[in-house]
């Protein structure tokens, strides 16, 4: 779909962006419905929120000229370790906040998941894994597209135009992270040149125990 425009991010983009991060959000599937995780904006803090409020020089947006609508986007960070640092100081208080003091009564299902979530996390990765990666390849990445505009090109464009701007910034590794029943993004990743670099099985989580974590990296030249 050659008219996609990609343009930077803005501010005025965050409802379309926390929109597509729910519509996508459960093994690349829509999360609407699933009666299970109901807070929207809840869950948009968890994974995305940080980088439209604290690195939107690393956002990159797919928008759709016929409607203005914002039908996708990538974003990330150039540092890991620091975003990491930077996202328990700045965005771990404001997720704790919402989560007892409006989520547990108005979404108590999302509250009961949210705390099983958080007690299967402990127990996913390799630490020692997870900093030689960080090491290697500093840079990490997020990309979201609307169903109806994937298997377009589109995906494909969002990951080298990331990719060009790590160049920009003198990053040359990136890595990302999916699971394995997101059946569109595994066979995508690895026709963009994206090598696995660690798999790991997700324990005590009743949704995600069949699931294993892919790490996948990539040196951009």
């Amino acid at each position: 779909m050659a008219d996609i425009i990609i343009r930077n991010y803005r501010r005025e983009d965050e409802p379309a962006i926390e929109d597509i991060t729910y519509r996508t959000g459960f093994k690349g599937e829509d999360l609407t419905g699933r009666d299970f995780f109901d807070d929207r904006r809840l869950f948009f803090l968890l994974f995305i929120y940080y980088y439209t409020r604290y690195e939107p020089e690393h956002f990159f947006v797919a928008v759709d000229p016929s409607n203005d609508a914002v039908v996708g986007f990538i974003c990330g960070t150039t540092d890991t370790a620091a975003q990491e640092k930077n996202f328990q100081k700045k965005v771990v208080p404001r997720i704790i906040a919402r989560t007892f003091l409006y989520t547990s009564w108005r979404y108590p299902k999302t509250f009961k998941m949210l705390l099983r979530m958080m007690k299967g996390m402990g127990t996913v990765g390799d630490h020692d894994t997870a900093a030689r990666v960080r090491t290697a390849y500093p840079a990490h990445l997020h990309i979201n597209l609307l169903p109806e505009y994937q298997h377009k090109g589109i995906g494909t464009r969002l990951t080298k135009h990331f990719e060009e701007h790590l160049i920009g910034q003198n990053v040359r590794g990136v890595h990302l992270q999916t699971t394995s029943h997101n059946r569109k993004a595994v066979p995508f990743y690895r026709k963009l040149g994206f090598e696995i670099l660690q798999e790991t099985a997700i324990k005590g989580h009743p949704l995600l125990d069949d699931l294993t974590l892919i790490t996948f990296a990539k040196k951009v030249a």
